[in-house]
């Protein structure tokens, strides 16, 4: 039994508008897919095994862990010290989304989305929290416990990301955590 990540993936895919279009194997789309696919196998094995928390934890769950970082940052821009002063808090203080809960997966995963393109309510306020050109850095822990699909996003908002780049760096994990 262990209590460290369990490493499934990682990959840079491309956050190029007609590459997620048409869900292209080097879109973020089609290779976040990937990713969550290799790590919910990995979780369920884990599961089968009976792995788990070594602190106690009686109902320990295998959560699947997915980060998205931009692969480039600007160095010199407009909002370079504002990005920077909301970088040095946010590492300190994330912007958390903590457990939130949905009946189906496709609810978490539109919830995400959401989240990542401003848009509802979580969406809009953490585009309120990192603005501008700041572009934020995420690590979500999701998991289904209680018949429910219950997902923990963790934000830095961090420097603007280059465009002309226009990829992330994406990884996914498996964690035991013990849900309350």
């Amino acid at each position: 039994m262990t209590n460290a990540d369990i490493p499934v993936g990682s990959a840079v895919a491309s956050a190029g508008f007609f590459a997620n279009l048409r869900n292209a194997n080097h879109s973020l789309k089609y290779v976040t897919d990937q990713l969550l696919t290799k790590a919910r196998v990995v979780a369920e094995a884990a599961t089968l095994e009976g792995r788990g928390c070594k602190d106690g934890c009686t109902t320990p769950v295998a959560a699947i862990v997915f980060t998205s970082t931009p692969n480039l940052v600007l160095e010199s821009y407009d909002e370079s010290t504002s990005c920077q002063r909301l970088y040095e808090q946010t590492l300190l203080n994330p912007i958390v989304y903590d457990r939130r809960s949905f009946d189906s997966e496709e609810e978490a995963k539109e919830w995400y989305q959401d989240l990542t393109m401003g848009d509802g309510a979580d969406g809009e306020d953490l585009y309120a929290r990192c603005p501008g050109m700041c572009s934020p850095a995420y690590s979500s822990v999701a998991y289904k416990y209680g018949g429910k699909f219950v997902v923990t996003a963790t934000i830095v908002c961090g420097h603007a990301r280059d465009k002309d780049d226009n990829h992330y760096k994406l990884s996914s994990s498996v964690r035991w955590i013990c849900p309350r």
